[in-house]
């Protein structure tokens, strides 16, 4: 790949040759990227490869294998329990027809081991309820996952442009640096000869040398961008690529269709519907706390009793048992009456931040489209402003070899062409900040 040489005026100073040499090799590096990335490559990536899409996920299949049947209620539980006790007492009994037993360290023994079951049959639907509410938590946790998603690609995109950006911000940086090296040449030539000043060549070496700096500065920012993105792609901070040349634009769709495409498909908004929905199923499981549990009981089992210090030598049975038990609150000083009564208005509370929501997205549209219209606007004018400077800057420096310009109204020059290139490009990159926020907000940033 051709290397671009930004420093190839042959009248520099031996003084400024060893840094200037220096910050070609490091411009060179910098921009010979070795692999193309473009833009849908770096998304792609970026979602196979983010580590908190990936925890996202881990999140909502956590989410998916909780919603069970078990783990609201509707399975029995089985357990299965044993034991062995064995003790040595002192012992006296006494019956009623008279007669006496006294044993000194007599052995008693317990033993018993079964299995039991139990399976709630009726507790006022609360299994029913409890089954939605774990639904619903899956659906938040995926309205979660895509709304982390949606976050991430945001951040790639803008981070894939800032790259652009800084890379065009670099150019600038060299295309200024060109024209001080010019400047400086002529002013050592006039000095040299007798016809210029010192103080005008010691302005234009000090120019040069800002210049220099400011290249190096703007290569660190462009380098420290690559690693951002990096960061967000998961993968070696200091992998090296190249980008696209320039920030793509995309057609927004009115503001009446951004708005009613973000009603129906905002992530944000769809998942304070669902907490919504789910503040309803709370206020329902402790509705359901009124109504009676009834439960079915079993067991299958065997148990002894043996001691030395009675008359029977030993108790024991063994076998099935079956049993029904009814639960029902009678009273329970109105906590669960009031607790009801809470979430009736933690319920009113969720749908007043829906509205909330909604009227805030409608906000937030119609504010960024103000913004997104005149960064347009800005642009058109500041590709005239960019033409201007370019040709004013060519004519500054031709009056300054004629000697009818000063060395100062040569650097104004060179600061508006500067200024105006960095002001373009950052419009473009600010306009695709505001292109994306649109996208996001209205649901159509990930298809």
């Amino acid at each position: 790949m051709k290397r671009m040489n930004l420093f190839s005026g042959k009248y520099c100073s031996q003084l400024s040759r060893v840094p200037l040499a220096c910050l070609m090799t490091f411009a060179s590096a910098l921009l010979t990227g070795q692999e193309l990335l473009s833009l849908d490559d770096a998304v792609k990536e970026g979602m196979v490869n983010n580590y908190m899409i990936l925890v996202a996920k881990n999140e909502t299949e956590m989410s998916s294998r909780n919603m069970w049947p078990g783990n609201a209620g509707f399975l029995p539980s089985v357990n299965a329990y044993g034991y062995y006790d064995k003790a040595y007492l002192n012992s006296g009994v006494k019956v009623i027809s008279g007669a006496e037993l006294y044993n000194k360290n007599a052995a008693a023994k317990i033993s018993a081991a079964g299995i039991e079951a139990e399976w709630v049959l009726f507790d006022g639907a609360g299994m029913f309820v409890e089954y939605d509410k774990l639904r619903s938590l899956w659906r938040i946790s995926s309205l979660e996952e895509r709304i982390t998603m949606e976050n991430i690609v945001q951040d790639i995109i803008l981070g894939y442009c800032n790259i652009i950006r800084q890379k065009e911000l670099y150019k600038a940086c060299g295309q200024r640096l060109e024209s001080s090296k010019l400047r400086y040449s002529i002013a050592r030539e006039k000095f040299g000869s007798g016809i210029g000043s010192e103080q005008e060549w010691l302005q234009s070496h000090v120019a040069l040398q800002a210049d220099s700096t400011a290249l190096i500065t703007q290569a660190v920012e462009l380098g420290k961008s690559k690693i951002a993105l990096n960061r967000l792609l998961a993968v070696d901070v200091d992998c090296d690529f190249s980008t696209e040349d320039s920030i793509r634009l995309a057609i927004l769709p009115g503001a009446d269709q951004l708005k009613a495409s973000s009603l129906q498909m905002n992530n944000l908004l769809k998942l304070n519907a669902e907490q919504l929905m789910y503040s309803k199923l709370e206020e329902k499981s402790l509705r359901s706390e009124v109504f009676p549990r009834l439960t079915l009981t079993g067991s299958y089992g065997w148990y002894e009793n043996s001691t030395d210090a009675a008359f029977v030598k030993y108790n024991r049975y063994y076998g099935p048992q079956v049993g029904l038990s009814l639960d029902f609150k009678l009273f329970d000083g109105m906590k669960l009456a009031r607790s009801i009564q809470n979430a009736g208005i933690n319920v009113q509370n969720q749908e007043l931040l829906l509205q909330d929501m909604q009227q805030e997205l409608s906000a937030l549209i119609s504010e960024a489209l103000l913004d997104y219209k005149s960064l347009v606007q800005t642009i058109v004018l500041g590709k005239e402003r960019l033409v201007l400077a370019q040709k004013n800057l060519d004519i500054a420096m031709k009056a300054y070899q004629a000697g009818v310009l000063s060395s100062v109204e040569l650097r104004t020059a060179q600061d508006d062409l500067f200024q105006a290139s960095s002001d373009l490009f950052n419009d473009y990159y600010n306009v695709k900040v505001k292109e994306t926020e649109l996208l996001n907000i209205s649901g159509m940033l990930i298809k």
